[in-house]
């Protein structure tokens, strides 16, 4: 607009690859991969043990032996799929002005958006399984009787002289029967998942609102730092790497019923603050402060520099689970009681002060279990309910000493690496009905105490 005003803006398509490009893993015939089963019939009688966790002992891969029938009677857990798989699409749009101030100072504030679509729902042992009990047939299902055995249609198949398959490792041979559970799933003849690639049709939005500031050149003081006030929404916050911290936590309650995962994504950060300064101390030889000081005085405590850098952020939002998780073929979560009367989500105390004196960060009065195969209403993230939140404060001090044209220099410095020794607690025990509730153990990860290092450097 002139030479002190502009507006910017930007607009772009990118294109994530698909998990089909990462890797695969070999055919299931080709591992071997046992179960150790330390019951058959719900915890009624004892099968395995630690001290001998196979009593059929290990069987070595199937291969081509049975051909189109590989893993009937066991768990057969691939990432090969025959559906299309498409590439993810991210679109990406911003715009902002931007103003210059006298004293070099300049202000900004940006608008900056992300849709993403196709992108990969869950990971592990979530979307990759089609083998699930249908969500409306497991409803009927509340007093536990999934666990029960029935007659094992397919004992045939594995026992006496026209046995198809030799698997000592499949309970497919037990007489005794098998969970009713194994009946009600599409495709009964595998024992557990049957698995391929995760569906790839997760969204997400992010909406930001972006404050830069900058003091540019300046003879003593120069800063630079940002304001980013956002949200971030999604129905799938893992991709492909659900192992990754807590992550796995939010993969899906009811595999038929995704529209239900919608919530505040597990990477959301409402407030974040960095600032970073550097100092000239106006201390030494004509300087602001002791200009005609000698020159050996100068060398002590003249041409100090001080930075600082600066992070606040807003924790990450938490699920609330259930510990002893009753649910077939999905990630349970609790339900939530205090919805329309006014209680808070949390116990009333801090979180540093509940980690302090071991006191539940969580209000354990707001949640309830559902029951046996029931789903709870929890969103699968809690926007109002959060882990502690980044509070770091560095600060460096350094003294550079030259030695001429060709005698090179020395550097001095000494650092304080969160200066004033704020704690980052951990996450809480999220899982409802467990004794810990609530309750935070340790502190986050990669969180330091503060560390304090001096150090010189010569340079030629």
């Amino acid at each position: 607009m002139n030479d002190k005003f502009v507006i910017r803006g930007g607009a772009g398509v990118y294109y994530g690859m698909n998990v089909a490009t990462n890797y695969q893993y070999p055919g299931p015939a080709y591992t071997s991969s046992p179960q150790a089963f330390f019951t058959k019939d719900g915890y009624a009688h004892r099968f395995a043990t630690l001290e001998n966790p196979f009593p059929g002992g290990i069987q070595p891969p199937q291969g081509q032996k049975y051909g189109s029938l590989a893993e009937w009677g066991l768990s057969d857990g691939n990432n090969i799929d025959t559906g299309v798989a498409r590439n993810a699409e991210i679109y990406q749009w911003n715009i902002g002005i931007q103003q210059t101030f006298p004293g070099k100072i300049v202000l900004g504030i940006n608008y900056s958006a992300n849709r993403s679509t196709h992108l990969p729902w869950g990971g592990y042992s979530s979307t990759s399984n089609r083998n699930f009990i249908p969500s409306a047939v497991r409803r009927q299902h509340k007093s536990g009787d999934l666990a029960a055995l029935v007659p094992n249609t397919f004992l045939n198949f594995f026992t006496g002289p026209t046995a198809t398959f030799n698997e000592p490792e499949s309970r497919y041979g037990d007489p005794e029967g098998l969970p009713l559970l194994n009946f009600l799933r599409p495709y009964p003849q595998f024992d557990g998942a049957f698995q391929g690639l995760p569906k790839l049709a997760a969204d997400s939005w992010y909406n930001a609102l972006q404050f830069v500031f900058q003091k540019r050149e300046g003879r003593y003081l120069n800063f630079e730092g940002n304001y980013t006030w956002s949200k971030n929404m999604d129905d799938s916050s893992t991709g492909f790497n659900a192992f990754v911290g807590t992550l796995n936590n939010g993969n899906p309650q009811e595999l038929d019923n995704l529209k239900a995962e919608w919530s505040v994504s597990a990477n959301d950060a409402t407030n974040r603050v960095v600032l970073a300064a550097e100092l000239q101390v106006p201390v030494g030889r004509g300087e602001l402060i002791g200009s005609k000081m000698n020159r050996a005085m100068d060398a002590l405590i003249g041409g100090w520099q001080l930075t600082t850098l600066a992070s606040f952020q807003t924790g990450q939002p938490l699920p609330i689970t259930v510990g002893n998780a009753r649910l077939a073929d999905g990630n349970q979560r609790a339900n939530v009681t205090c919805l329309n009367n006014g209680q808070s989500l949390t116990s009333g105390i801090s979180i540093h002060r509940a980690a302090e004196y071991q006191q539940p960060y969580i209000n354990t009065n707001c949640f309830g279990d559902p029951g046996d195969q029931q789903a709870g209403n929890a969103p699968r993230y809690f926007s109002n309910l959060r882990s502690d939140g980044i509070h770091n404060f560095d600060i460096s001090l350094e003294r550079i000493y030259k030695f001429g044209s060709r005698g090179g220099q020395m550097e001095i410095h000494g650092d304080c690496l969160n200066c004033l020794n704020t704690e980052r607690f951990g996450v809480p025990d999220f899982g409802y009905g467990d004794s810990t509730f609530g309750i935070i153990s340790g502190t986050a990860g990669g969180a330091l105490p503060r560390n304090m290092q001096f150090g010189a450097r010569y340079q030629f």
